[in-house]
């Protein structure tokens, strides 16, 4: 769906890996503080924003425990949509 390797969580998309990065599950209530960081944009698919996801670039996920930390959020947004939060 995103072009690259997608991981569920609770039956949820928690993140997609590809040569251009992370797609990232962040919420929306998260998502505007987020794009604050470094390397890290707006999803957009078709044209529009995904509100809720974020592209973090793959120079940010080096370091094991950015891409911890990452991942991490993405487990959690998934598992909060799955309890349907």
């Amino acid at each position: 769906m995103f072009g690259g390797t997608g991981f569920m969580v609770s039956g949820k998309l928690a993140c997609s890996v590809s040569r251009r990065g992370l797609l990232v599950r962040v919420g929306a209530a998260h998502q505007d503080a987020l794009l604050e960081e470094d390397g890290v944009a707006p999803m957009v698919m078709g044209g529009r924003v995904s509100r809720g996801w974020v592209h973090v670039d793959p120079r940010v996920l080096e370091e094991d425990l950015a891409l911890s930390r990452w991942l991490e959020r993405g487990v959690s947004a998934a598992r909060e949509v799955s309890r349907g939060r």
